[in-house]
């Protein structure tokens, strides 16, 4: 599948596969270091890219081949049908867009940072200092008013991202004793 055209970098609308990494083969196959929830957008996404920042944002590209396991995927792009090709693209992002991924709500963890936490019922949880990902996806790394670090999955059942804030929903964080 190929895009029309080029996503601006900072788009909102592409989801991160993963990392290509080692190069397998002579065909210009390269595995896929998973992102949190990669694998699922490898197989839900329309259009990809590839991250290549020195040409000024990503690259339309068609993912050829998807093969290899779920823990260690293999893809296959139009950009590479050498394994020199497939070299050069070894470190860069491939990124997902279209399809049910348009969907799925989107953030950029830079617009995370530093942003307030308050529980649905407005009680201050604390700021968000860190974003840090997981096999299954990512955890917000919260700094509590008394200095405590609390841990918060980021998923849509629990968090929501509001104009003044972070919501998470009420019972799943210990109420401090009055």
């Amino acid at each position: 599948m190929r895009g029309d055209e080029v996503a601006p970098h900072t788009d909102p609308s592409l989801w991160s596969c993963g990392v290509l990494g080692k190069v397998h083969g002579l065909r210009g196959e390269l595995y896929l270091n998973l992102a949190p929830g990669g694998l699922e957008r490898l197989e839900r996404g329309e259009r990809f890219y590839v991250d290549d920042e020195g040409a000024g944002g990503p690259r339309p590209c068609a993912v050829t081949r998807a093969g290899g396991t779920d823990r260690r995927p293999l893809v296959r792009l139009d950009l590479a049908a050498t394994r020199d090709e497939a070299i050069a693209l070894q470190g860069r992002e491939l990124l997902a867009a279209g399809g049910d991924l348009d969907e799925q709500s989107h953030y950029r963890v830079g617009d995370l940072l530093g942003r307030p936490m308050r529980t649905a019922s407005g009680r201050l949880v604390g700021e968000v200092r860190d974003v840090l990902e997981t096999p299954a996806h990512e955890i917000l790394a919260v700094r509590a008013p008394d200095g405590a670090d609390i841990l918060i999955p980021l998923v849509d059942e629990l968090v929501s991202l509001e104009a003044d804030g972070l919501v998470v929903v009420d019972g799943l964080l210990d109420e401090p004793e009055v």
